[in-house]
């Protein structure tokens, strides 16, 4: 049986590699879990600007960490990426991840990572960040679609058409899940404006330089390359329409529609349908 594929939004003549492409934002399947562990290893990890001004890729079995951290997120089957179909080539990937206080989701961070690394802490300062929102605010609602990361070709951040189509997606995602919001922490300027000109709203702040392991400010030099902050933001997002209350294709009338619907009108009693609908409920009594 041929799996299904979820196509999300396109973009088109989108200039990559000085080759104008049309690229798909779509779900990844599951043949392509060790593909696109691969890329966020070589793009998203390698590339972090954060990570290389703290030495995090000089730490031992640190790619072996990152890549189980990749793996459990990709397993639960929400996260996106951006491709060219004719290619195959990869331009971008979304992590993204049901995040729920019923189902304790954060807890398996603490077994995925090594927290006596730099790395391990970095990594859960994220996950403490959420948690000390939602202890502060025992009335927000805590579950949602959390967006752990994401890596993007540069061509495709500095495309404003594209990057609302991007986030937009992941608000699709998140209402096809029943999530009534995207979280989202971002660790780095350039993601905490696109997310803002996203719609995200701020929730917290966290100063890197205060943060002491040990004793110890790990995260002072941060602020060497500008970096103070890491950010909670979240956006609401709206429920989807259940498929019985959207409206028709076309309007019925009052007539038709009760003809159609005698199930509509129960409430006023049999007596108040016309005898065309008695006739229709009876036969649907006897079935």
């Amino acid at each position: 049986m041929m799996s299904q594929q979820i196509y999300w939004d396109e973009h088109k003549d989108v200039t990559l590699d000085d080759k104008l492409r049309d690229v798909l934002i779509r779900d990844i399947p599951q043949k392509w879990l060790a593909r696109i562990c691969d890329y966020m290893v070589e793009n998203s990890f390698r590339l972090n600007r954060l990570y290389a001004q703290l030495k995090i890729h000089d730490i031992p079995n640190v790619k072996e960490y990152y890549r189980r951290y990749v793996m459990h997120v990709l397993h639960d089957e929400c996260s996106i990426m951006v491709i060219d179909e004719e290619t195959n080539e990869i331009f971008g990937v979304a992590l993204v991840k049901l995040m729920t206080k019923e189902w304790r989701s954060w807890t398996i961070w603490l077994q995925i990572i090594d927290q006596s690394t730099l790395y391990g802490e970095f990594m859960l300062l994220r996950r403490m960040q959420v948690l000390k929102f939602e202890k502060e605010h025992p009335d927000h609602e805590y579950d949602s679609l959390h967006l752990f990361e994401y890596y993007l070709r540069p061509e495709l951040k500095a495309d404003v058409d594209f990057m609302t189509k991007f986030f937009n997606v992941i608000c699709e995602v998140a209402r096809h899940m029943l999530m009534p919001r995207v979280s989202f922490v971002g660790t780095m300027l350039e993601e905490q404006q696109q997310a803002e000109t996203a719609g995200f709203q701020l929730l917290s702040q966290l100063i890197y330089s205060l943060v002491e392991v040990q004793g110890l400010r790990v995260f002072q030099t941060l602020r060497d390359i500008n970096e103070m902050y890491m950010v909670l933001y979240e956006r609401s997002v709206e429920p989807l329409m259940p498929f019985y209350c959207l409206p028709p294709p076309y309007a019925f009338d009052e007539e038709d529609r009760r003809k159609h619907e005698p199930y509509t009108v129960l409430d006023q009693g049999v007596d108040a349908l016309d005898t065309d609908s008695k006739r229709s409920l009876s036969r649907i009594m006897i079935k």
